[in-house]
């Protein structure tokens, strides 16, 4: 597990810093071009998951003294290929980012 800021985010994929200025910070996270499923728990929207098919990569954008974070899945290694995003309040969360065979599994956990 790993803290940034105020970011608790248990990872199987190596990371980078692509930016840092004051206390914003980029991660870039290369994973491969795997379907990622987002787990969503039951509410009154969703039944359980999306998946996105073929993601080259997760760009996580946070200010570390926040705990709000904007979630960007890229389609290619460009920055302005982003096709979908997402915000995410981790105050209480361990954000999970895990390897499961050939797809990504992104779920969150309780402190």
């Amino acid at each position: 597990m790993i803290e940034i800021g105020l970011l608790k985010l248990d990872i199987d994929f190596e990371y980078r810093i692509i930016r840092e200025e004051n206390d914003d910070v980029d991660i870039f996270i290369d994973v491969n071009y795997r379907s990622l499923d987002l787990e969503c728990g039951e509410n009154d929207f969703f039944n359980g998951r999306i998946q996105f098919p073929f993601v080259r990569s997760l760009i996580l954008r946070i200010n570390k003294k926040s705990h709000l974070m904007t979630v960007h899945f890229m389609r290619d290694i460009d920055l302005f290929s982003a096709f979908a995003n997402f915000e995410f309040d981790y105050k209480d969360y361990i954000f999970n980012i895990k390897n499961n065979k050939e797809k990504v599994l992104i779920t969150r956990t309780k402190k």
